[in-house]
């Protein structure tokens, strides 16, 4: 649906931007394999070409409970008055543009609840757009990478592609886990065969570095080694008692067991 604006885009003093920001060739976790093919994440692209755009602020990035899950993320709130909400509650398939740069990044963005009327939108989104060494996959940017390319403060377009799953509350973070991946998944089954031509690694490229990012490179602008998306130790030991709990019990997100038994019960304030 095309939106209506009742004014024009308030004026955001914008950082200054880098040129290109460094991102290092990634591999997606046997664990955490959050990744789509390069061939979606272009045809995805193609069909939000001339879609309405609205300006978002960066606010901030990952939250702690997308991080336990294992991904990275954006927070932005919106930054000019509409006349409907961009986004309803639930996940959404949107494409993001650094206000500088040419070309669209892919991701998976999820309405930020509004607590009460009159609260400015926001969304955190997880941006595909990581590559793999042959650039035929690509998987969530590291937030270094996010920093360098859009940073808090600034302001990014934003194009909603298509919505893809209903909100989900009452879940912590290993079935937050579980929903980027089944996120994902959608994306590649609407997407990995559409029709159209196959996209060699050198669209890939082209593409990626026309959005702002400068490939196999670290943050730090040394060579960066491919390691998987999970390297480190970013499993809590909460997190393990919520794999003991399925474990025993087989329960799952929003499954029959209630009351203060569950070991999530204390978070279900917390948005899915």
């Amino acid at each position: 649906a095309v939106h209506s604006f009742s004014r024009p885009a308030p004026s955001i003093a914008l950082r200054s931007w880098p040129a290109m920001a460094a991102c290092p060739y990634g591999r997606a976790s046997i664990c955490f394999p959050l990744a789509i093919p390069a061939q979606a994440a272009l045809r995805a692209l193609e069909a939000a070409d001339g879609l309405p755009a609205t300006v978002w602020e960066v606010v901030g990035y990952t939250t702690n409970k997308t991080r336990a899950a294992g991904a990275d993320s954006l927070r932005v709130r919106l930054a000019q008055s509409v006349a409907t909400p961009v986004l309803e509650q639930g996940a959404h398939l949107v494409a993001v543009r650094a206000s500088d740069k040419r070309g669209w990044l892919l991701g998976l963005a999820g309405a930020k609840q509004s607590r009460s009327e009159g609260d400015t939108e926001a969304a955190e989104v997880v941006l595909l757009a990581r590559p793999d060494e042959k650039l035929r996959a690509v998987m969530y940017l590291p937030e270094a990478t996010l920093r360098e390319l859009l940073p808090e403060g600034g302001a990014v377009e934003l194009r909603v592609v298509r919505f893809l799953l209903p909100v989900q509350h009452d879940c912590p973070e290993q079935w937050l886990r579980d929903r980027l991946l089944k996120l994902a998944n959608l994306v590649e089954e609407a997407y990995a065969g559409a029709a159209g031509p196959e996209s060699s690694p050198e669209a890939v490229r082209i593409a990626l570095e026309e959005a702002g990012l400068r490939l196999g490179v670290a943050p730090t602008q040394r060579p960066m080694p491919t390691l998987p998306a999970d390297t480190g130790d970013r499993v809590s030991k909460e997190e393990l008692g919520y794999w003991d709990e399925e474990m025993r019990l087989n329960t799952r997100c929003g499954a029959s067991m209630d009351g203060e038994a569950r070991l999530d019960y204390f978070m279900s304030h917390m948005p899915g």
